[in-house]
């Protein structure tokens, strides 16, 4: 079982690893930073809506550096925690459950649980919006 897993979960590693480490996650914040100002939707929450699908350790290490600069109780310290709580760390779990089983086939799959994370980023940013904002 665990050489059945362990090519899969090196491999997650590297990729996320190396989307936070290239510059990407900045280059397409730079991107979309005035879509989202129209929305009024922080542009600092928009690297942790992306980068929670795919690692939940690296988001946790975002959602605190978001703590520490503008505090737990803020407006957007309640939607990161809101935000984190609403998603899931879907990359991270199709290739290690779909993986560990021999499950090939997971376009369905895959397309379902990214659907209900943006639908979970979507309701956070409105219901803390409605409650906080």
């Amino acid at each position: 079982m665990i050489t059945n897993l362990f090519p899969t979960f090196i491999a997650m590693i590297f990729a996320v690893n190396l989307f936070i480490n290239s510059g990407v996650l900045d280059f397409i914040l730079s991107l979309i930073k005035p879509i989202l100002n129209i929305f009024k939707i922080p542009a600092e929450i928009f690297p942790l809506a992306i980068v929670r699908p795919i690692s939940g350790s690296a988001s946790l290490a975002y959602l605190n550096s978001i703590f520490a600069k503008n505090g737990p109780d803020s407006f957007i310290g309640l939607l990161g925690s809101v935000m984190q709580g609403c998603t899931d760390t879907t990359f991270y779990v199709i290739s290690l459950y779909f993986g560990s089983i021999g499950i090939k086939k997971i376009r369905h799959s895959m397309f379902a649980a990214l659907f209900a994370d943006l639908c979970g980023i979507v309701v956070s940013i409105i219901v803390v919006n409605m409650l906080w904002g």
